[in-house]
């Protein structure tokens, strides 16, 4: 439903206003000419609507869903909304939700830059703060508010705001929902943004209400998308028909899908006072490992990339019950010969007790190399083929039960957090990753999980891995691939 202008127009001038008043309240109103007075794009010039946003921006509708691609403008959208209803929404309050600080914080920064960057909004905070969450307030009474949803939604807690704006929808909990569905005003709007995911939530259910607006953008409609750009997401996501491709480009739900993790249970495992370090090292960055480390039992998992991906090491020190994360490294660009000098720079502050190595890709020649330094690093390190199986101990019938290793490891993880065995710091990195990790079962029930963004969780399926194969009882297992020392 968009503002009809005509209808608007006469309405105003039969209360009496001036057309220059009239043409004034039109351009706070009609939202596409706001943004063009008030906003300028990347190359400096004032801000166009592209003709398949204008019915969004414009709407006025109490509900509304976005079921998008990537790379569309919902991010500008909300952008100008907020902006708009600082203006026009006097004595309201909006909320911007999403479920990781990983995507808000961009949104919210960019929102604080162009409060401070415009004039006539500049002069119009009266308070602004960005811990311990986001809050603008402005001279005519308008407040919006930036949050995360936190453990179960409990940030969402005690509030009561006029519009709500849910960005990543896809990612937010049953929990998260329960609470925002309680802190929205009466007769307050509603307006949700999401890239499908597979999942059959909230967000979905929201996608095939009928009484709610839809819209549906895929990455097509972006005029700087072309040809060129299309063939390399096909290559990436595997084909025009996979998964990935039907979510995040053509922003269309495709084959069922499942939360791998459940993320409350995550959060509940996350400690804000956590002792732990964070390296980012380049191509050309040189490495040094902390000093000063302290005695204790040390696991390192590894995922390596090199090209396209990045690498992540993770290090656990062990303080029973507990695993705890202590540093996380985070490698662009390196190549593999530098990742294992790293290794062993590692080895040699942390003195492991034991290395799990994704061995795909280039990862088996990494382990090869560091097992060919002597007796004591083939004690150290395992290589882990995540494509093998795994041989549990004997059940009482004397068979043995043989288990894929990625799921059994994926278990693993699930397990320490259950029983709050694992430890983890506030990294808005890791939590996007375990927020938005799925799998879905093959016609031959067999578990498939997708492939993306998971580089942080798969090092730390090696290092969980890594601390039960030296904590069995018997001491080791096959893991489909044993290698050897040479």
């Amino acid at each position: 439903m968009r503002l009809d202008l005509d209808v608007a127009r006469k309405d105003l001038e039969e209360r009496g206003l001036r057309s220059d008043e009239i043409e004034t309240w039109l351009e706070i109103h009609e939202r596409a000419r706001f943004a063009h007075e008030f906003l300028r794009d990347r190359d400096g010039d004032p801000w166009e609507v592209r003709e398949y946003q204008r019915d969004s921006l414009e709407s006025y509708e109490s509900r509304k869903v976005h079921c998008d691609g990537r790379d569309v403008g919902k991010t500008t959208e909300i952008e100008i909304l907020a902006l708009w209803a600082c203006a026009a929404m006097p004595n309201r309050e909006m909320l911007i939700a999403t479920q990781c600080e990983h995507h808000l914080f961009p949104l919210m920064h960019r929102l604080a830059r162009r409060f401070e960057s415009i004039p006539r909004f500049a002069k119009s905070i009266v308070e602004m703060r960005r811990t311990p969450s986001w809050f603008f307030r402005f001279t005519n009474g308008f407040v919006l508010w930036g949050r995360i949803a936190g453990p179960r939604g409990v940030n969402f807690q005690g509030m009561h705001v006029d519009w709500q704006i849910v960005d990543e929808a896809q990612e937010m909990t049953e929990t998260a929902w329960g609470e925002l569905y309680q802190a929205l005003n009466g007769g307050g709007r509603r307006w949700v943004y999401g890239v499908p995911n597979g999942r059959r939530d909230t967000f979905y259910r929201m996608t095939k209400m009928k009484d709610v607006e839809q819209y549906n953008w895929p990455s097509s409609e972006n005029p700087d998308f072309s040809a060129e750009k299309e063939a390399e997401l096909a290559r990436l996501y595997g084909g025009r028909r996979s998964v990935g491709y039907l979510h995040r480009v053509l922003g269309r739900h495709g084959r069922p899908a499942h939360g791998v993790f459940d993320l409350d249970a995550y959060l509940a495992c996350v400690d804000d006072a956590a002792d732990f370090q964070e390296i980012q090292i380049g191509e050309e960055d040189e490495f040094e490992a902390p000093c000063g480390v302290a005695r204790g039992e040390y696991y390192l998992g590894c995922d390596l990339g090199f090209a396209r991906d990045p690498s992540e090491f993770v290090i656990y020190r062990v303080d029973e019950p507990h695993f705890l994360n202590v540093l996380r490294v985070h490698l662009e660009g390196v190549n593999y010969a530098k990742q294992q000098a790293i290794i062993q720079e590692l080895d040699r502050a942390y003195d492991f007790r034991g290395i799990g190595i994704d061995c795909g890709n280039s990862g088996r020649a990494v382990a090869h190399n560091l097992m060919a330094q002597g007796v004591e690093w083939c004690e150290k390190v395992r290589a882990i083929e995540f494509g093998a199986a795994v041989e549990l101990d004997p059940l009482p019938d004397g068979s043995v039960e043989r288990r894929p290793l990625k799921q059994f490891m994926t278990e693993l993880l699930q397990q320490r957090m259950a029983e709050h065995s694992i430890v983890f710091p506030r990294l808005p990195d890791r939590e996007a990753q375990f927020a938005s990790h799925t799998y879905r079962v093959s016609d031959s029930g067999r578990v498939v999980y997708e492939k993306g963004n998971d580089h942080l969780i798969d090092a730390d399926r090696c290092a969980v891995l890594r601390r039960w194969l030296d904590t069995r009882e018997n001491g080791g297992v096959e893991l489909g691939v044993r290698i050897e020392g040479f």
